[in-house]
């Protein structure tokens, strides 16, 4: 978990460990251009409504975890290869607590039983 941003999350592929941030600057304004896909709306707010439902896509699983990634630092094509990897194609709740998780630390920063 990043020490600087309270908002970033780590998840864990295989036996390698990933950050992910959707609070850097440059996703923050992808997200408000383009938003994340749906059919209830693109906003992050409208995103983490669907998780809450029970009515997330795999769109939106892919985009958070792509954003975050990228937002943590990773090249684009590197978060690609990974969602490749571990993401398309898996069972869809695989990585459904990870990108919700994801959306939450954007609204609410570093998780309440962090001690770090």
């Amino acid at each position: 978990m990043s020490e600087v941003d309270p908002c970033a999350r780590t998840i864990t592929w295989g036996e390698q460990t990933y950050s992910l941030n959707l609070n850097h600057r440059w996703v923050r304004r992808v997200l408000s251009y383009r938003g994340i896909p749906g059919p209830n709306g693109n906003s992050p707010a409208a995103c983490l409504a669907r998780f809450e439902a029970g009515n997330y896509s795999t769109d939106d699983i892919e985009r958070v975890l792509e954003l975050g990634l990228i937002g943590a630092g990773m090249p684009e094509r590197d978060a690609d290869k990974l969602l490749d990897q571990h993401v398309r194609g898996r069972p869809i709740a695989t990585n459904a607590g990870a990108a919700a998780a994801l959306l939450i630390g954007l609204y609410v920063g570093k998780p309440a039983d962090d001690n770090a």
